[in-house]
């Protein structure tokens, strides 16, 4: 390992960021555009300007980095935000519902702006490529040359579900500091940001917990400096202006998610929104979407394989995938004590090590999932296939289901890999778990 290498990977804290701010507005961008073709967004001038018009109030102080920040209102119940690296900012009605004055709504919009302020996100898919890409990284090529073509080898989604927008604790602790400080030099109340937290806290139905992991009680660092900066002049009040808008809000019918664009079909027939085919467990322990043409090969009382009929051949461990999808019950029962989702993913990253020794991973290449509803985790391996030695990529998504561990390997050539991915996608969000 040379110097440059070690030194790189000794780096891994949130700080660390590859990425400069034009890149920021790139990746945001790509991930941006995606997003719209399925979020129902709020077309009236009014509901979006308001917003638009409180995100000034923050985002014309001269601490924050020189973007063109920007506010949409999706048109969802869901209690959740969504801050885009570059400066593109959606706020989801079933989050502006929570918020009963100026102040809350402001302490929303504060939040996100902190976040993209931050660099969060590109910060976040630094670490992922210091991981997964350090080779790259350390040969010095700039990482506008290198972006694109990691993030559909290493499986990096954009658009909504990018791992890249689920924040550590650190960057939440972060964030929250700056949107007590934005929020005092905006002269809204801090304390808005307290009750705001307080209402998710106590709802904790929506995506925003899961991407923007809270503790249950607000860190005594924020409870102080919110002390600090509050004051009698500035307390959170209901304006006759956000009466409108609220009232506005609500008389608005919700919309259904947009649809993707007719024919947006992939190679070999799997399309991204096609997933015809549901195959359900024996007890209806879970249910999985997979697409029209791919076979089910059961592999034990909960297990099985779901492949196309040329994603699996014949090799001395058994049938081996070369494109699809393995899952089945882990069992993790350890006497005396539970284990936690990483030690039990850890315990199955080793049995699947012994049955093929091609595979490796690199210890910290693991992003959060949505597993029907519930917490999980996706992590990158890169093996050989046993039957034609050909260089594979796999993804190992797993959460806990009561004593065992539920998982699925979904398995490409490396080469066609990102052509397979958006249907890998919406297989793990058609899960559903009894």
């Amino acid at each position: 390992m040379n110097l440059m290498l070690g030194a790189l990977i000794l780096l891994t804290s949130q700080s660390v960021n590859f990425f400069s701010l034009k890149q920021d507005v790139e990746i945001g961008s790509a991930s941006e555009k995606e997003a719209r073709q399925s979020l129902p967004l709020v077309q009236s001038p009014y509901l979006n300007q308001y917003v638009q018009a409180i995100g000034q109030r923050f985002v014309q102080n001269r601490s924050l980095p020189a973007l063109r920040y920007r506010f949409q209102i999706v048109n969802s119940k869901e209690i959740n935000s969504i801050g885009f690296p570059g400066g593109a900012i959606y706020i989801y009605r079933g989050l502006l519902d929570i918020a009963a004055n100026d102040d809350e709504l402001a302490a929303i919009v504060a939040h996100e702006v902190s976040h993209v302020a931050s660099r969060h996100g590109t910060a976040q898919l630094s670490r992922q490529l210091l991981v997964l890409a350090p080779l790259a990284i350390a040969a010095g090529l700039p990482a506008a040359d290198v972006w694109k073509e990691e993030f559909a080898k290493l499986g990096i989604s954009l658009g909504i579900d990018a791992p890249f927008l689920r924040y550590s604790r650190d960057q939440e602790l972060e964030a929250s500091s700056m949107t007590v400080r934005l929020m005092a030099e905006a002269r809204f109340d801090p304390n808005a940001f307290r009750t705001l937290l307080e209402k998710i806290n106590e709802a904790q139905t929506g995506a925003f917990g899961f991407n923007h992991p809270q503790a249950r009680n607000l860190s005594p660092e924020i409870a102080e400096q919110i002390e600090a900066l509050a004051t009698l002049q500035h307390q959170a009040h209901t304006s006759t202006e956000f009466r409108a808008f609220r009232a506005t809000l609500q008389k608005m019918a919700y919309q259904p998610p947009a649809k993707p664009a007719a024919g947006a079909a992939t190679d070999a027939g799997t399309a991204a929104d096609t997933l015809s085919n549901v195959f359900t467990h024996p007890l209806d322990y879970y249910r999985i979407g997979y697409p029209q043409g791919w076979k089910v090969t059961a592999t034990g009382p909960n297990g099985s394989i779901i492949a196309p009929a040329d994603g699996i051949q014949s090799s001395r461990n058994g049938d081996d995938v070369s494109l699809g999808v393995m899952f089945d019950l882990f069992d993790i029962s350890v006497p005396d004590r539970s284990l936690t989702l990483e030690q039990a993913t850890n315990r199955l990253i080793a049995y699947l090590i012994q049955r093929n020794e091609s595979l490796h991973n690199v210890p910290g290449a693991e992003t959060q999932a949505l597993i029907s509803d519930e917490p999980g985790l996706r992590t990158v391996m890169i093996g050989k296939s046993d039957t034609s030695n050909s260089s594979e990529v796999a993804w190992v998504v797993t959460r806990l289901y009561y004593q065992s561990l539920f998982y699925m390997v979904f398995v490409a050539p490396e080469d066609k890999f990102s052509t397979y991915q958006p249907t890998f996608e919406q297989m793990i969000r058609s899960i559903r778990m009894r």
